[in-house]
């Protein structure tokens, strides 16, 4: 069985700590397969507005774009995805991200001209499998912050919890929590 931390802490106070928590299910009988830190996004990438888009007369496939990221400092970026609007709130990784396939993002001349990051799809930050185009968000986002904030993604830890089937109590949160709090 699946369980939440933060759920499982909704009925009992179980706390923080998944391998303390995981080693107290396992003394009462139900044994932890495995524990998943879900919920998380790239550290490193934050919410920037759009501020111009140009094209570069010798290259068809991308576009020199400004951004602002709050911090008063316009950056320049190359890109290959053309969704994107002056305005918009899109999400930059910014130098020194490790994105989810491994890449480091590092300051790299495109035709002469350095781009100071990366403008985001979904599939890039390993949040969906659209990789059609850059994620905007509402214009209405606030500037800087980390893109997980922005878009509520909250961190959480997952429990896989082997119930056996003599213990049918165990099947639901109510009763991980009971076994917990005896």
């Amino acid at each position: 069985m699946k369980i939440l931390l933060s759920w499982l802490n909704e009925y009992v106070a179980a706390g923080d700590d998944a391998d303390a928590v995981a080693a107290a299910l396992t003394r009462v009988g139900f044994e932890v397969a495995d524990i998943d830190h879900v919920g998380s996004t790239v550290p490193g990438v934050v919410t920037a507005r759009v501020a111009r888009l140009e094209r570069h007369p010798d290259a068809r496939a991308v576009q020199r774009v400004w951004v602002d990221a709050g911090d008063g400092r316009e950056r320049h970026v190359w890109c290959g995805a053309f969704n994107m609007a002056p305005d918009d709130v899109i999400p930059l990784a910014t130098l020194g991200t490790v994105m989810p396939d491994g890449r480091v993002i590092e300051r790299r001349a495109i035709l002469g001209i350095d781009s100071e990051g990366m403008l985001c799809s979904g599939a890039e930050l390993g949040l969906d499998d659209d990789a059609s185009g850059i994620a905007v968000l509402p214009p209405d986002t606030e500037l800087g912050l980390p893109y997980g904030e922005a878009i509520g993604v909250r961190r959480d830890v997952l429990l896989d919890v082997e119930v056996d089937r003599n213990r049918p109590h165990g099947w639901g949160y109510l009763g991980i929590a009971r076994e917990l709090a005896a």
